[in-house]
């Protein structure tokens, strides 16, 4: 039995309960001697997600801080900052936004419900994150500006027209994620109306990145009509292409879920509330309630775990037998097998001559529980059969008793086996079966 002063057992209430000093020090103690500790469950580590509460944009520096603990304003600046440097910033926050998935964990269900008739109203931009966006501003402006002041030379491309590229695609890809299908009428032309100034955008900053580095001629080019509309159509198809995927992966979990819980509720009905109806019906037959919950236990176990009903190793044919002597005789049969080995000619009869020791036990022993205790090792099988009923003398058992010597000990000598009974009046039988594996 434990010791009482084992910390996970909880406190002790007759006891005064330590400091958190002492306890500190035991730990200690502990460590320096050597002891084992249980190791923890492994945890499985969060997936940085898009929070779309508190977001300005598109939820990545939101989740960013939630997932790594840092102040959401140092990720935003950080942010900022490289976006002054060639749009770096601006790049990595457009692949973050698509590659990170938006958190849809469900809020409580009193917040859920008190949302839905109107009694809460979330309000997710604050008056005091003005003075925070304007600093914010302020610092991408003034870094583009002096990235362009000190190195004018090395910009790939030029800077001001990729920005209005990039407030043209921030304002469709945020549709991407706000737009739901149940909204209201103004809400629904207030998107169709910002999606499609991003699209003049996105297309205004192409036709001016063109125009500064190879002429404004080459617009009416049908080479670079084609490249205009197929960045357009990129940058608008990019984020509803990639929330399409999650939704279809998020339809597939659900569906799995879905039939999950049906084939469980059709088990629970089939099986499960069958038995109990039963049960209810013998209550005042405890050996019959028993047998019963027996029987249902076995069967949920083989439905959970994916158990064969066909015999094909020893020890699903061990299984079988304790089954239905169980069933036929209503005395426990409490099987224990480790290990397995596929049935062949060898290990059937050892499962049919371990069937008629349990058989035996169960019918003449007059014990209320039969023990079966079976080990399949590389080279050896072996199969203990024991009760604790009345017992009989073993060397007065008569040559045509076909159940102890036909069907148990001839058996086994047949097949290269051994077969050792012990029993004597009063103490019970012991049946011990030993199989060489070749």
């Amino acid at each position: 039995m434990p010791d009482r002063d084992d910390p996970r057992l909880g406190p002790d209430t007759s006891a005064p309960r330590p400091s958190l000093a002492e306890i500190a020090a035991q730990l200690d103690q502990q460590s320096a001697g050597g002891s084992q500790i249980a190791p923890a469950a492994p945890v499985t580590p969060l997936r940085a997600t898009r929070v779309a509460s508190g977001a300005w944009l598109g939820g990545v520096c939101t989740g960013l801080a939630a997932h790594l603990g840092w102040p959401v304003l140092l990720i935003r600046a950080i942010v900022v900052a490289l976006a002054g440097v060639q749009l770096v910033g601006a790049v990595v926050y457009a692949v973050l936004w698509l590659a990170m998935p938006i958190d849809r964990r469900p809020a409580a269900p009193g917040i859920d419900a008190a949302t839905r008739t109107g009694m809460r109203t979330q309000t997710s931009v604050r008056s005091a994150d003005i003075g925070e966006r304007l600093a914010l501003l302020m610092l991408g402006v003034g870094v583009a500006l002096l990235v362009q002041f000190l190195v004018p030379v090395s910009q790939v491309v030029p800077f001001w027209p990729m920005v209005v590229f990039a407030v043209g695609v921030a304002l469709v890809w945020t549709q991407a994620d706000s737009l739901k299908p149940r909204i209201g009428r103004r809400r629904r032309m207030r998107a169709v109306v910002e999606a499609l100034l991003g699209i003049a955008l996105i297309a205004g900053g192409i036709v001016l990145t063109i125009s500064r580095g190879f002429g404004i001629r080459q617009l009416t080019t049908p080479q670079w009509t084609g490249v205009i509309l197929f960045v357009v159509l990129l940058a608008v198809a990019a984020p509803w292409a990639f929330r399409t995927r999650t939704a279809l992966t998020v339809a597939r979990e659900q569906e799995l879920l879905a039939n999950a819980r049906a084939d469980v509720a059709s088990h629970l009905h089939d099986s499960v509330l069958q038995t109990l109806a039963l049960i209810q019906r013998q209550a005042d037959d405890p050996k019959a309630v028993a047998a019963l919950a027996r029987k249902q236990e076995r069967e949920l176990r083989q439905w959970l775990y994916g158990g064969s009903h066909e015999a094909d190793t020893i020890k699903v044919a061990l299984e079988t037998a304790a089954a239905e002597v169980e069933d036929d005789s209503g005395v426990t049969v409490d099987l224990v097998v480790v290990g397995d080995h596929e049935l062949d000619v060898r290990m059937d009869a050892l499962a049919r001559a371990s069937r008629e020791a349990m058989l035996n036990a169960a019918k003449h022993s007059g014990a209320d529980r039969v023990d079966v205790y079976a080990e399949i090792l590389p080279d050896v099988a072996e199969v203990y059969v024991r009760d604790r009923g009345q017992g009989f003398e073993v060397g007065a058992v008569s040559d045509d008793r076909m159940g102890v010597r036909g069907s148990i000990m001839d058996r086994m000598t047949r097949h290269d086996g051994t077969a050792r009974i012990r029993s004597a009046p009063g103490e019970g039988t012991e049946v011990w079966l030993r199989m060489e594996l070749e």
